[in-house]
């Protein structure tokens, strides 16, 4: 066991100390998990039955590190139920979710399958980072993301890097707006950013609403469209390279609790982007 995990289990028992973290689960198939206080992602793992490259998103109401308690199985529980502190009810399947990049290639949409390796850089009480690398399976080659996300702020930073790029290939990060998966919601989009305020799940709403965002720096050239899965995707043509945040928020934190609030605080984030 690795004295950065102990320091972060450690922490999870004192909530005035909420540490940026990031790390495999062994216990939840090799998926990596990435948090702060106040959202947490997953990207799916080499352990998973499933080949998906589209990112997962927990919701939190605390500051302490409860993704990583729950993929640790460290309490047992299952984190499909919200028990006061946060839950995953966020659909992603074969989608992009929140943030996952999509390629338009040869014809067709394309999608990297499960990262194979990852390497974290720094994990603390200021901020996280670290490279996931997912496998070649087009003329793209291997892909890799270098995520950064800083305590206090709800969107982390994806340096995405490519072996090559044909100048044809579209590729770029999606956001979720598909009905089936019940993504609905108020949804609001301008060149370079989409979000959206979901609607309330669970009965009579009792597992309040998700915000998700993705977007790129003012300025940017890029295609706004959307692939095979009904995600919005932010595109970068012939780009080998390229940065984009993403991240999420949930009502029941009681700190955003209205769509007008949320694409508001997306819309500045951006704004401040240096």
């Amino acid at each position: 066991m690795s004295a950065l995990f102990i320091a972060a289990v450690l922490a999870v028992s004192d909530p005035a100390y909420p540490v940026c973290n990031a790390e495999v689960c062994p216990e939840r198939q090799n998926d990596f998990v990435w948090e702060n206080d106040k959202f947490g992602m997953r990207a799916y793992g080499p352990g998973e039955y499933h080949r998906w490259s589209g990112l997962d998103v927990f919701n939190k109401s605390t500051a302490s590190n409860v993704c990583l308690r729950w993929c640790h199985c460290l309490d047992g529980g299952s984190f499909h139920q919200n028990r006061g502190e946060g839950m995953d009810n966020y659909t992603v399947g074969a989608s992009r979710g929140c943030g996952g990049v999509a390629m338009f290639a040869d014809g067709e949409w394309k999608t990297y399958p499960n990262w194979e390796t990852s390497r974290v850089i720094h994990a603390g009480s200021d901020f996280c980072e670290f490279e996931l690398v997912y496998p070649a399976f087009s003329a793209a080659g291997k892909m890799t993301y270098r995520i950064t996300l800083k305590r206090g702020e709800r969107f982390f930073r994806n340096d995405v890097s490519f072996e090559r790029m044909p100048g044809d290939f579209l590729v770029g990060p999606g956001l979720d707006v598909d009905p089936k998966r019940d993504h609905l919601g108020f949804f609001r989009e301008a060149d370079g950013q989409v979000s959206l305020f979901e609607n309330p799940k669970g009965a009579d709403g009792r597992d309040g609403s998700t915000m998700t965002a993705v977007f790129v720096a003012p300025g940017e050239k890029v295609e706004m469209t959307t692939d095979h899965m009904n995600c919005r995707v932010i595109g970068f043509r012939g780009r080998r390279t390229f940065t984009y945040w993403a991240g999420a928020s949930w009502s029941l934190a009681g700190e955003i609790t209205t769509p007008e609030a949320w694409h508001e605080q997306v819309a500045k984030f951006r704004k401040e982007i240096k």
